[in-house]
C-alpha cells in the first residue's frame, strides 16, 4: 500500500481526554486493511472518522475544535507514503497544519486543479442515506468533479448524478457493441457489473441495472423483477447509494496509469454502514468490501456484532467511557476472526453476556443465585420452583439457551437441599 494512516493522537477533543490509536497493517497481504471502531453511543467513533477524513480537507473538520472552551484541544494524525517521509496533520482549532512536504500537500493542491491526474483518492459515507428515483433527460455529460463532496459522509451521494452515470455507462456499452468494439464495451460495462455483483453478493439475489428510453429512466432488476428505486427497501437503497457512488467516482476519476480501479490504493470511511440492514446483510458487507478493494485502507464505525465478526484479520477497537473520558478498552485492538461466534463478539466487544431478553435474564440470574446458596428457606424454595417452571418452558425450545438451562436443571435434581 502506498499511502496509509499510521496513528492518531487526540487530546481534549469531544469525549476524549488523551487517546492514542495506532493502526497496524493487515497481517495477511492481498486483503483490504480494515479498522473497526466500536463502543457505546457517545464514545467518539464518528469523531475519529471525521478527524481522519479532515486531513484531506482545506478546513478544520470538526466544529467542536473551533468552539471548544479547552484551549488544549488538539488532534495529531500521522501518515506515511512510499514516496514521502512520514508526516503529520495537526488540528488545534486553527487551520489544519501539515508537517514536511507530504502526499496530502499534493492531494490538496490537485483538488483545485480540475484537470489533475490522481494515483490515490479518499471517500467517506454514512449509512444514514437514501436513494430515490431521479429524472434524467437522456445521455449527457456529468459536470461535477468526481471528488466533489467525497468526504461529506451523509451528503456524499447524489441520486441524479449516480443514475445519470449508470445511464451513460449502459449507453456507452451499447454504442461500443454496435460498432464492434468489444474491448471498449467490456471496459465500459465493468464498473456496472462490479456494482451488480457486489450488491448481489450482499443480498444473495441477481441484480441488474436497466436503461429505459421511453421515457429515459434507470431501473433495477432483482431476480427478474424490474422496479423503481422508490420501491426498494431502505437497506438496499443504502447499499446502492454508497457502493454505487464509490464505484462511480472511481470510474470517473482521471487516474495516472491503467491500474484497475478496484486494485488502487485509496482510503474509505464508513460510518454505521449497517443502518437499515437485516443482520444477514450486515454480516456480508465487510467480506464483499475486503474482496472488492484489496489495496484499500478502510475505517468503519459500527454497533453490529454481525459486522465485527464477519471477516478475518480486521483490527477491532473498543472504545469505553467509564469516567467521562473515552479511551481504548484494555486488551484492544484485537484481530477479528470469522470462526468466532456472534455470542463471543457480543460479550467481548459489546458487553452483552446473555443471549436472551432482559426479563428472562433477571430470572436466570436470580435462579443461579438461589442454586448457589447452601441453604434456602421455604419462601426461596417456592420462588425457585416458580423459576424452575419458567425454565422448563424455555427448555422445551431448541435454542442455545437451553443448554445452559439444562445444566441448571441437572444441578437442581442432584442437590437434595433444593428439593
Amino acid at each position: 500500500m502506498a499511502f496509509r494512516f499510521s496513528q492518531i493522537k487526540i487530546e481534549q477533543v469531544g469525549p476524549f481526554g488523551d487517546l492514542l490509536l495506532q493502526f497496524k497493517p493487515n497481517p495477511q497481504p492481498g486483503k483490504a486493511e480494515i479498522h473497526i471502531l466500536t463502543g457505546e453511543n457517545g464514545t467518539g467513533k464518528t469523531t475519529i472518522l471525521e478527524l481522519l477524513a479532515g486531513s484531506f480537507h482545506n478546513h478544520t473538520p470538526n466544529e467542536f475544535l473551533t468552539k471548544s472552551k479547552n484551549k488544549s484541544a488538539k488532534a495529531k494524525i500521522t501518515f506515511n507514503d512510499n514516496d514521502y517521509l512520514p508526516s503529520e496533520c495537526i488540528f488545534d482549532g486553527q487551520p489544519p497544519r501539515l508537517g514536511q512536504p507530504s502526499f496530502i500537500h499534493d492531494y490538496l493542491r490537485k483538488r483545485s486543479d480540475r484537470n489533475a491526474i490522481y494515483s490515490f483518492a479518499v471517500f467517506a459515507y454514512s449509512g444514514y442515506r437514501q436513494l430515490s428515483n431521479a429524472q434524467i433527460s437522456g445521455i449527457q455529460e456529468i459536470s461535477q468533479h468526481p471528488l466533489d463532496d467525497a468526504l461529506q459522509f451523509q451528503r456524499t451521494s447524489n441520486p441524479q448524478i449516480l443514475l445519470q452515470w449508470i445511464a451513460n455507462t449502459i449507453a456507452a456499452e451499447a454504442i461500443a457493441i454496435s460498432q464492434n468494439e468489444q474491448e471498449e464495451a467490456t471496459s465500459r460495462r465493468k464498473s456496472i457489473a462490479t456494482l451488480e455483483e457486489g450488491i448481489g453478493a450482499i443480498i444473495q439475489k441477481k441484480i441488474a441495472f436497466r436503461l429505459e428510453t421511453k421515457p429515459y429512466a434507470v431501473r433495477i432488476e432483482i431476480d427478474g423483477e424490474r422496479l423503481d428505486f422508490n420501491q426498494l427497501p431502505d437497506g438496499l437503497k443504502s447499499i446502492i447509494s454508497w457502493l454505487g457512488d464509490l464505484l462511480m467516482r472511481m470510474d470517473r476519476l482521471a487516474w495516472k496509469d491503467d491500474t484497475p480501479a478496484l486494485e488502487r490504493n485509496f482510503i474509505l470511511f464508513l460510518d454505521e454502514i449497517e443502518v437499515h440492514l437485516h443482520p444477514d446483510w450486515q454480516r456480508k458487507i465487510l467480506p464483499a468490501i475486503q474482496f472488492l478493494f484489496p489495496n484499500a485502507q478502510i475505517f468503519i464505525s459500527t454497533h453490529s456484532p454481525f459486522v465485527v465478526g464477519s471477516v478475518d484479520d480486521a483490527w477491532v477497537y473498543k472504545l469505553v467511557k467509564p469516567n467521562g473520558d473515552s479511551h481504548l478498552a484494555e486488551g484492544f485492538p484485537v484481530l477479528s476472526k470469522d470462526e468466532k461466534t456472534y455470542d463471543y463478539w457480543l460479550e467481548l466487544v459489546f458487553d452483552i453476556d446473555t443471549p436472551y431478553g432482559l426479563n428472562a435474564a433477571k430470572k436466570y440470574e436470580r435462579r443461579s443465585e438461589l442454586l448457589r446458596k447452601k441453604e434456602i428457606n421455604p419462601t426461596e424454595m417456592a420462588e425457585l420452583k416458580e423459576l424452575d417452571r419458567d425454565f422448563e418452558l424455555f427448555h422445551s425450545q431448541e435454542t442455545p439457551l437451553n443448554v445452559r438451562i439444562s445444566e441448571h436443571l441437572k444441578r437442581l435434581k442432584s442437590n437434595p437441599s433444593t428439593r
